[in-house]
């Protein structure tokens, strides 16, 4: 087995030691529901897994980057924070940076509709662009056509493949 050779708090470094020595002895595996247990030579459970929700009901984002239509991924300008929070119900809310945003999605599969989505009309000059930002990342995400989530990232994807928005799990 290998892994990097990056020191760590000694606490950390045992528990990465017994790790590897649990998958070291595993000899067998069972999977039950969502949950995967390896096994030694004996059946005793060594480590134990759950299979992470790949839903976006409920979740909670914070953006990383977006596209800003201009064929450039871009990052939040410093000082403002863009958000989307996926409810249960199939509306989609938070910040675009100066004004907050709701409107609807549906996912059908890998595959996402985003919209139409209305904010506040509160004017922000501070930092300088904030508007431009909101108007590019709010049509950023209507053009999401798929999605994929991979533990706490998120990427929205339009039809033709392109990145729409990036984002991490708050």
């Amino acid at each position: 087995m290998a892994s990097t050779m990056m020191a760590c708090e000694k606490q950390v470094m045992e528990q990465e030691t017994a790790y590897f020595q649990a998958l070291a002895a595993a000899k067998s595996f069972a999977v039950k529901g969502d949950q995967l247990t390896l096994n030694d030579a004996g059946g005793k459970a060594l480590a134990t897994y759950k299979v992470q929700s790949q839903s976006l009901d409920g979740t909670s984002w914070q953006v990383i980057s977006y596209n800003n239509g201009n064929q450039a991924v871009t990052s939040a300008l410093a000082g403002t924070e863009l958000t989307a929070i996926f409810g249960t119900d199939g509306n989609l809310s938070g910040s675009s940076g100066c004004n907050t945003y709701v409107g609807s999605y549906k996912v059908d599969g890998d595959m996402i509709t985003i919209g139409p989505l209305a904010s506040t009309k509160k004017f922000c000059n501070d930092p300088a662009g904030v508007m431009d930002q909101e108007s590019q990342f709010l049509a950023a995400l209507q053009s999401a056509a798929a999605y994929k989530m991979e533990g706490n990232r998120l990427e929205l994807r339009t039809q033709d493949g392109a990145l729409a928005a990036d984002l991490q799990r708050k």
